[in-house]
């Protein structure tokens, strides 16, 4: 989205919380906490927070907006590497899904002839302890120092594979990422939305039991994800599954196709 877009965008998400009960500066979340501002609010609205979902979805299936999601699965044998890493979580895997996911903003940046990226992450709790091997980094300045390096070195090729390695500095991406917080910045909230259903719609095809209702939010967001290389549409570009599960791949299209 160009950077001139956010604000009439983010003045239109907050209408939507208006027409549902809510403040303009309310928080929106896929997931409420029990005893969330926002959860009571629409209770007292008599509305339920899949009211709250189905809105967000159909704002954002509705919007100009681009979407890329990385799904990260564990495939460390756990058993043995508490033993030796003792700190180490799934949260080691953050800046190897960030990579993913900035290949194809760098790529998207070039192809559109954009004049640069501003990175807005939520505020990423990585532990407070250096934690580093090969290429996953634990600690609260992991995302800062990766960026960094591909900011002068390259994030690597996306799945259009233009080739320019990905040097963000060469493209006109900020020189730091920006760090904020969705309980007030709406356009967190609104990515919140997306990686919620999308993790959400996995979860209950890897477990064997498919939420329709999920489907049906999914079948919308889908028409935003991002569908340049993908194979084919949206596949592999605007949705990124690692380490590959087969199986899983195809269990998700049939899901979407039925």
């Amino acid at each position: 989205m160009e950077w001139n877009a956010v604000p009439a965008t983010v003045a239109r998400w907050r209408s939507m919380k208006v027409k549902l009960g809510l403040k303009p500066s309310a928080e929106v979340k896929w997931s409420l906490p029990s005893d969330h501002p926002t959860r009571r609010a629409l209770q007292r609205s008599k509305r339920t927070t899949r009211d709250l979902s189905a809105e967000a979805i159909g704002f954002l299936a509705s919007s100009e907006m681009c979407f890329v999601v990385v799904v990260m699965f564990e495939q460390r044998q756990m058993h043995l590497w508490r033993i030796l890493w003792p700190k180490a979580s799934v949260r080691d895997f953050y800046c190897e899904g960030f990579r993913y996911l900035l290949q194809r903003a760098a790529e998207e940046v070039v192809e559109t002839g954009a004049a640069g990226c501003v990175v807005v992450c939520d505020t990423p709790e990585l532990g407070s302890k250096e934690f580093r091997r090969g290429s996953i980094k634990r600690g609260r300045r992991a995302v800062e120092q990766a960026y960094a390096e591909w900011y002068s070195l390259g994030v690597g090729e996306g799945p259009g594979r233009l080739g320019r390695g990905g040097v963000l500095r060469s493209i006109g991406f900020h020189p730091s990422i920006l760090v904020g917080d969705a309980t007030y910045h709406d356009m967190l909230q609104m990515a919140d939305v997306v990686v919620g259903a999308t993790r959400d719609w996995v979860a209950s095809i890897t477990g064997g039991k498919p939420d329709p209702w999920v489907t049906r939010q999914m079948k919308l967001l889908v028409s935003r994800f991002r569908q340049k290389h993908g194979q084919p549409s949206f596949w592999g570009d605007g949705l990124v599954i690692w380490p590959w599960q087969n199986q899983l791949w195809w269990a998700l299209k049939k899901n979407l196709e039925g």
